[in-house]
């Protein structure tokens, strides 16, 4: 799924990409059953370090050319290709992986149901002060311009999590009039914890006296790692729900999506508003399989910091001599990690024919409470012209990442396979790359329900139904 996957995220043939957006838009797929064969992404970026003028296909066809023997070594980049950029009040990083196992979903008439199976992996880093991005870049312990100042950290949140999951969904019509149809949509995940991280430090004053000393005015801080990383089936719940409104162009009251109930025709609509949120809820792990660490203590001198011996088996005992409790700190559940919540609310317009469609998303991700260790969702807002068929999806979304940084998009999809980035500068065109975005997906849509000899009602044109006969179907051009 990569970030969002935003160019295929709103095709009205891929029903199990947007299940991940909003439950509810299962129904009135334009496939009666969607399967995904497997599906795998992955999105970073950050705002700190980038390397220089460069492009992600050529870094590719260096690294190509060097593994044939037709480059040396010398011809990559090196630390000298690696930049900072210096000078913001807080820098932030964010990375998104996931594989997406077999999974389906099935849309026929109200109802909507779908069973996915998939792996994800999430690190954010949020608030990162100036003056640490300047330890990042020269060190600490030969910087001298950075010593002998007073430092304050507040609110730095580190979180990194991985695991599995099986998500189930289900999705019902409950009211249609006129012209007019409501939907809602809810998942149910189930979680199996692997790993996970999380450092909470919510007040960090020191100074740095030289090479040799820092001194530790303050420190209030929560830490938390998985030492025993392994598969858990105990690994809690998540919950996912949405509602859809359509304007339909035609009646409502007796359309029944991708059903041969009215001889399997298909009404478009003229755009759809939908409202979700999303991983509600926490992965969970055994106590036995982390460490946890709370710090609350005053005025400690740290001698010959940077030669400090840390035992990887108990890195988070560093300043353990300073606490007398290590295990009473201000996260009240240190074994949960919150999930990546966020709220959406996506808006879809039919422009010409059913055919080319503009899709705008807002993604608004919801902050982690002091007392948690968790990840907050990278915020996002959308724009995505598309062109859709049963054989061919084209999609450009333009975004805006954190609200600010605009990023341009291409996906594509031919028949069953779907190739897209969120990211789409970054890989062909050289500039300072500060993150990348790719997702791949192999499916297998089924357009009818078997019952369906054709679109319009059986092969004759007349179809019974509970002692009624429908005549072919033929669509005004309302209807496309």
């Amino acid at each position: 799924m990569s970030q969002n996957s935003m160019g295929a995220l709103n095709s009205n043939f891929a029903p199990t990409n947007g299940v991940y957006i909003n439950p509810s838009s299962m129904l009135d797929a334009k496939v009666w059953l969607d399967i995904n064969i497997v599906g795998v992404g992955a999105y970073a970026n950050n705002d700190l370090v980038y390397l220089k003028d460069n492009s992600w296909i050529s870094l590719l066809r260096d690294i190509s050319k060097v593994s044939r023997g037709e480059k040396n070594d010398s011809d990559l980049p090196s630390d000298d290709d690696i930049g900072y950029n210096q000078g913001k009040k807080n820098y932030h990083a964010y990375n998104r992986n996931i594989v997406a196992a077999p999974s389906a979903v099935w849309s026929q008439g109200d109802f909507a149901a779908g069973l996915a199976f998939t792996g994800r992996s999430y690190t954010a880093v949020r608030k990162v002060p100036t003056y640490i991005a300047q330890f990042i870049e020269n060190g600490v312990q030969g910087y001298t311009p950075q010593h002998d100042i007073d430092y304050s950290v507040e609110n730095l949140r580190v979180a990194s999590l991985n695991f599995a999951e099986i998500k189930g969904s289900f999705a019902y019509t409950f009211f249609k009039r006129r012209r007019d149809m409501f939907m809602g949509g809810v998942s149910i995940s189930k979680f199996f914890s692997i790993g996970a991280a999380g450092a909470n430090i919510y007040n960090f004053d020191f100074l740095v006296d030289n090479d040799s000393v820092a001194n530790v005015v303050s420190l209030q801080s929560d830490l938390m790692y998985t030492s025993n990383p392994r598969f858990n089936p105990k690994g809690g719940l998540g919950l996912d729900v949405g509602f859809t409104y359509q304007k339909m162009l035609g009646e409502a009251a007796s359309y029944y999506p991708n059903s041969p109930k009215v001889g399997c025709r298909s009404v478009p609509y003229k755009y759809k508003l939908g409202v979700s949120i999303m991983d509600i809820g926490s992965v969970k792990f055994d106590e036995d399989d982390q460490q946890y660490r709370a710090y609350d203590f005053e005025q400690y001198s740290w001698l010959n910091y940077a030669d400090e011996d840390v035992d990887e088996d108990s890195a988070l005992d560093l300043f353990a001599a300073q606490q007398s409790s290590e295990t009473d700190g201000v996260v009240r559940k240190p074994n949960k990690v919150r999930l990546p919540t966020f709220a959406s609310v996506q808006f879809d317009y039919n422009l010409w024919a059913s055919r080319i469609y503009v899709n705008g998303t807002i993604i608004q991700g919801i902050p982690v409470g002091k007392k948690s260790f968790g990840l907050r969702h990278a915020n996002s807002l959308s724009v995505t012209p598309r062109y859709e068929s049963y054989w061919f999806d084209v999609a450009l979304p333009l975004s805006l990442y954190e609200y600010r940084h605009p990023q341009l998009g291409l996906s594509f999809r031919l028949g069953p396979l779907t190739i897209g980035s969120d990211k789409l500068i970054s890989w062909i065109k050289r500039s300072d790359l500060y993150g990348a975005d790719v997702y791949v997906y192999l499916k297998v849509p089924l357009r009818y329900h078997p019952k369906c000899k054709s679109r319009y009602g059986g092969a004759k044109g007349i179809k019974s139904q509970n002692g009624q006969k429908y005549k072919k179907y033929h669509p005004c051009d309302a209807y496309n």
